[in-house]
């Protein structure tokens, strides 16, 4: 397992795109919310996967038009742990969005590919702009990703979805007052 700081992985993207991307750049706002310090994941394809789709992003994106990107903490999202499979104890959300986004399914699906994730399903509903994606590893209890579309006029709103799961405390083992005596067996 491996602790990896999305914060520091966005800053440093921004950094190297802003000194390698040649003549004009796009304006880059980023929300990162406080709840967030690092996410647990299995391996360093998460990290990977970040700096790939954001620079993509920055480099698809038109010049004269501004990228969001948006870090947040869901604790809930409606009905999305049942439909996957899972059951996290909280979702991170990572969402770019801007004018002149372009990116398709087959994009992320080979982003994906290259670091081990196979597309299970890509969902829509007619008359919609938003296709969801899921994505899995081979293995069975790994972490699933979740990747959602969503296109309103010009705007793509590219949201990644990542479970979390952090382990409850439990009351068994919380700390006991200094004098207490564990009982003997």
């Amino acid at each position: 397992m491996e602790k990896v700081n999305l914060e520091l992985v966005i800053q440093q993207t921004i950094a190297r795109f802003q000194q390698n991307r040649i003549g004009e750049k796009p304006f880059v706002f980023v929300t990162i919310s406080p709840s967030i310090s690092q996410i647990t994941w299995s391996d360093g394809s998460l990290k990977e996967f970040v700096r790939l789709f954001l620079y993509e992003c920055f480099h698809s994106c038109d010049p004269d038009k501004a990228v969001e990107v948006l870090l947040t903490r869901r604790t809930e999202i409606r009905d999305m742990n049942e439909f996957v499979g899972i059951n996290p104890s909280h979702w991170v959300q990572l969402r770019i969005s801007g004018r002149g986004l372009k990116h398709t399914e087959r994009m992320i699906e080979d982003l994906l590919s290259g670091l081990g994730y196979r597309c299970e399903e890509w969902v829509g509903v007619d008359d919609s702009a938003v296709r969801l994606g899921i994505f899995g590893t081979q293995f069975k209890n790994a972490a699933k990703i979740v990747f959602c579309l969503n296109s309103i006029r010009d705007t793509l709103k590219c949201d990644l979805l990542l479970p979390a799961f952090e382990p409850a405390p439990v009351p068994c083992l919380a700390a006991r007052n200094r004098n207490s005596i564990a009982p003997r067996a």
